[in-house]
C-alpha cells in the first residue's frame, strides 16, 4: 500500500483574506486645517476584525510620513488632523499628491492594504 503525504504550511491554509477601506472627508485636505479620515478592516464576509494597522503617507512608492500604528478592537478607527495632539498638513506639503496607505496585520488573516490618495491644498 502506498501512502502519498502531502505537506501543507497551516499558516497558509489558516490565513484568511482581510479587506482594508480608508476613506477621508475628501481627497483634497487643506494646509493647517482640520481632515477626518477612517480606516476599516473587516474579512471576507464583511465581518469587524481585530487587528494592528500601520499609517504612513507614502509620495509614490516612498513612505514621506508616519501617522501611527494603532490597535483596532472592532476593525474600525478613525482620526482627524489638526486637533490636539494631531498636526494638520504642514504649508510644505500644499500641492503635494500623496497616498494615505493603512497596512492590516490580524492573526489568522494574511497582511492587507488600503490606501486613499489626496493632493493637498
Amino acid at each position: 500500500m502506498l501512502v502519498v503525504l502531502l505537506a501543507w504550511s497551516a499558516p497558509a491554509l489558516a490565513a484568511g483574506k482581510l479587506h482594508v477601506v480608508v476613506t477621508g472627508q475628501d481627497h483634497h485636505p487643506r494646509v493647517d486645517k482640520r481632515w477626518h479620515y477612517e480606516v476599516h478592516v473587516t474579512n471576507a464576509a464583511g465581518k469587524p476584525v481585530a487587528s494592528r494597522i500601520h499609517l504612513q503617507l507614502l509620495f509614490g512608492a516612498f513612505p514621506v510620513g508616519e501617522v501611527g500604528v494603532h490597535v483596532l478592537k472592532r476593525g474600525f478607527f478613525e482620526e482627524t488632523l489638526g486637533t490636539p495632539g494631531n498636526p494638520p498638513f504642514p504649508p510644505a506639503a500644499r500641492g503635494q499628491h500623496l497616498v494615505l496607505r493603512a497596512t492590516a496585520t490580524a492573526k489568522g488573516y494574511a497582511q492587507a492594504k488600503g490606501s486613499w490618495p489626496i493632493t493637498v491644498r
